[in-house]
């Protein structure tokens, strides 16, 4: 465990949000086969490292969302959550949920209310990013069949592609995290455009 994550643990809100993402991760994958709790400290770390001033509520949501399963139902995670880690922290639980269960069609009324809350809520635009940097990195360190595949899913231009959803979120949230952020997000998003194929003639 990383140098941040020690240090973030020492506020009674991010280690309780610690506790219970261990408890309730163990032995849970997430959609990428990766452990979901290993999941949670990548993400939290990343997000430290590119903001290290990353109050203690904005890591509690963190670890927490990385949850794929939680074992409850939601709300009663989030009465939890708000007793524990403070009505902040639930806040952006919320929010991250919300986003994850409504970005497979980038058009829809939820994706663009997510939009406007990374504008206007404080510390949703830099946790999200974390999510997306670390499911990016992770996707195109695959093996290259592996990772092509899983690249041209989310670029399909049917009704469940995330990719125009996605070049959203970095031009907007652009001018709002730090600037190395928003590169290594516009980095992985270039990287993983499917190169365009010409048909002979």
């Amino acid at each position: 465990m990383t140098g941040f994550l020690v240090q973030a643990r020492k506020d009674p809100r991010a280690e309780r949000a610690f506790q219970l993402s261990a408890k309730w991760a163990s032995g849970q994958l997430t959609s990428h086969r990766v452990r979901a709790f290993s999941h949670a400290t990548t993400v939290t770390n990343t997000l430290g490292r590119y903001v290290p001033n990353i109050p203690p509520q904005a890591v509690a949501a963190c670890l927490l969302h990385a949850v794929p399963k939680w074992p409850q139902p939601d709300r009663a995670v989030h009465r939890l959550v708000e007793n524990q880690c403070g009505p902040e922290a639930q806040r952006l639980l919320r929010a991250l949920r919300a986003e994850h269960n409504s970005v497979g069609v980038p058009s829809n009324d939820a994706a663009r209310e997510h939009l406007r809350l990374l504008r206007h809520m404080p510390w949703l635009a830099h946790t999200s990013l974390a999510f997306k940097i670390v499911t990016l990195q992770h996707t195109l360190s695959r093996p290259a069949r592996t990772s092509r595949a899983l690249m041209g899913q989310l670029a399909r231009t049917d009704q469940g592609s995330q990719l125009p959803y996605l070049i959203q979120v970095h031009a907007l949230t652009a001018g709002i995290v730090p600037q190395p952020m928003s590169d290594e997000f516009g980095r992985l998003l270039e990287q993983g455009r499917p190169v365009p194929t010409s048909t002979a003639n």
